[in-house]
């Protein structure tokens, strides 16, 4: 038996391995260069009711460069491949100095069929979820949640993309994000017309 701490969130099971240790690879902003670097690496796994086991982990690189990538899956369904190719969240500084955290969430593109990440309503994410969203990562330590331009200013291109504001490294608001925008939306097949 673990004493790991375990939350659950619809179908999902999310356990907090809280050791850190280091990570060989490359940060998101680096992907076309040859030389991997070391990070931290802070590891949570995630699993489902429909067989999902996925080690997910917070890497945080000597560059500044933060990250929520899949590190390994363990078990899955062959839509949980996706999750590998398209899990990644880049952690970005808002204004105030607290982690900014994109919420795109990976939907069922039936032209292309397979899942791409898409900017999705909050609605549709509460409707997969079966609660709300919102008050889930309030209730996690999440700081602000809106679009970027409502919580953080931003005028670009991405000012109407869905976003959180957090303390810098809080573990169990990222977990729940990625687990909600990425596995859950997987799991409950978001954007498949049935």
């Amino acid at each position: 038996m673990t004493d790991n701490k375990v939350i659950s969130i619809s179908k999902c099971k999310i356990e907090f391995i809280l050791e850190e240790k280091t990570y060989r690879g490359k940060p998101m902003s680096m992907w076309g260069e040859a030389n991997e670097i070391v990070g931290q690496l802070t590891t949570f796994r995630v699993t489902s009711t429909d067989l999902l086991d996925l080690m997910t982990g917070l890497i945080r690189w000597p560059n500044g460069d933060n990250e929520i990538k899949p590190i390994e899956l363990f078990h899955g369904l062959e839509k949980h491949q996706q999750l590998v190719r398209k899990g990644q969240i880049d952690i970005q500084i808002a204004r105030d100095g607290n982690w900014l955290v994109p919420l795109r969430t990976l939907r069922f593109n039936p032209d292309l069929r397979y899942f791409t990440l898409v900017n999705a309503p909050v609605s549709d994410i509460d409707k997969f979820l079966g609660e709300s969203f919102e008050n889930l990562l309030f209730s996690a330590g999440v700081e602000k949640f809106g679009t970027r331009r409502v919580i953080d200013g931003e005028t670009n291109k991405s000012a109407n993309q869905l976003a959180m504001i957090i303390e810098p490294g809080n573990i169990e608001a990222l977990a729940i994000a990625y687990t909600v925008t990425r596995p859950l939306a997987v799991i409950m097949d978001y954007g498949i017309q049935i």
